[in-house]
């Protein structure tokens, strides 16, 4: 099972990498992609991404186009040919 994730905004600036792609033996849940994640890049991805356990406020996590927040947040589940994208929390106006 194939699974994308794409990073933006300074996630790709500073990991110097627009994404990575996983094989993966079976369907499993957004928080155990973080895992895998913070394995590949030093724990970088849960820094910035998560706070206190839950996803910090102004991070957002889009599961095939839909932010993970209106699924089932770090429950959701992670299936073949599903596409994660990662944007870091930003500030400004």
């Amino acid at each position: 099972m194939s699974v994308k994730v794409k990073f933006y905004s300074l996630f790709r600036l500073n990991l110097k990498s627009s994404g990575t792609e996983y094989e993966l033996d079976q369907t499993i849940k957004l928080k155990e992609l973080i895992k895998k994640l913070d394995n590949d890049f030093a724990g970088y991805i849960s820094k910035k991404l998560m706070e206190s356990g839950q996803i910090r406020p102004g991070s957002i996590i889009l599961l095939n186009g839909k932010n993970v927040l209106h699924i089932n947040s770090l429950e959701t589940e992670i299936k073949d040919g599903d596409v994660v994208t990662l944007f870091p929390p930003s500030a400004g106006g």
